[in-house]
Parts: structure tokens; sequence; C-alpha cells
């Protein structure tokens, strides 16, 4: 295995309820030094978290529309300490085109449904930086 690379400095924010998959997430990526992710369990949990700090872009389960609506929203609205136009990246197990159709008009640039594979989720993830912050 290659030696690990230097951590990233664009941190990205993880919002994901399961415990075994947002723990798996993050040390795939802490393990193979792809990613910084910043992580919690709800949408509730991660407004103060939004609130507090920048992030380079956002990982948002959306199983529970309503309060990932409401994030989006806010997000785009510019109510936190992130730009607005801040990348986010959806991970649902429901699947619903015209959710998946409603998140891209607010920006989304994609909605991986569950089950997916760890590493096609970072992939997306370091696209979603560009390459000059992967």
């Amino acid at each position: 295995m290659s030696p690990a690379r230097a951590a990233p400095v664009h941190p990205i924010l993880l919002v994901e309820p399961q415990f075994v998959l947002r723990r798996t997430i993050v040390a795939v990526a802490r393990e193979l030094a792809l990613v910084e992710f910043h992580e919690t369990t709800s949408v509730e949990r991660a407004l103060p978290v939004l609130g507090a700090r920048p992030f380079a872009g956002l990982v948002l389960d959306c199983d529970d529309h309503a309060s990932a609506a409401d994030l989006l929203g806010r997000l785009r609205d510019g109510a936190f300490a992130s730009p607005s136009r801040i990348p986010v990246l959806a991970i649902t197990s429901v699947p619903d085109a015209d959710r998946d159709a409603w998140r891209r008009s607010m920006g989304v640039i994609g909605t991986l449904h569950k089950p997916f594979k760890i590493g096609a989720l970072l992939e997306r993830v370091q696209s979603m930086l560009g390459p000059a912050r992967a």
C-alpha cells in the first residue's frame, strides 16, 4: 500500500444518522487520506456546526426530506458560515425522482441511493472539490 498523503485541508460535513455507515465513510476516507470529514448524526445537529465554521462541501442524508429541504434552503439563502453555493451531495434510501429533481434545482450535484459503495461516494466527493482542491 502506498504511503498516506498529507491530510486534506478542505473539510466536508457528513450528515448521516446510520452509525455504521457514517463511521465507515469517515474511517475509509481517513485511512486513504482523501477527505477530511466532520460528522453529525442529523440535520438538527448539523445546523450549529454549519453556523460555526465554513465547509468546502456537504454530504447530506435526505431520508428526512423536510429537514433536509429546510437545511438546503437555509444553506442556499446564506444562513451559515459556508458560502451559499458550496457543493452538496445527497444520499438517500428513499428513491424518488421528484425529490432528486428538486435537489438538483437546489444545486445538489448528485444523489447516491443506498446501498452504495463507499468508493463511489469518495470519488463523488473528490470530484465536487475539483482537481485543484482534492
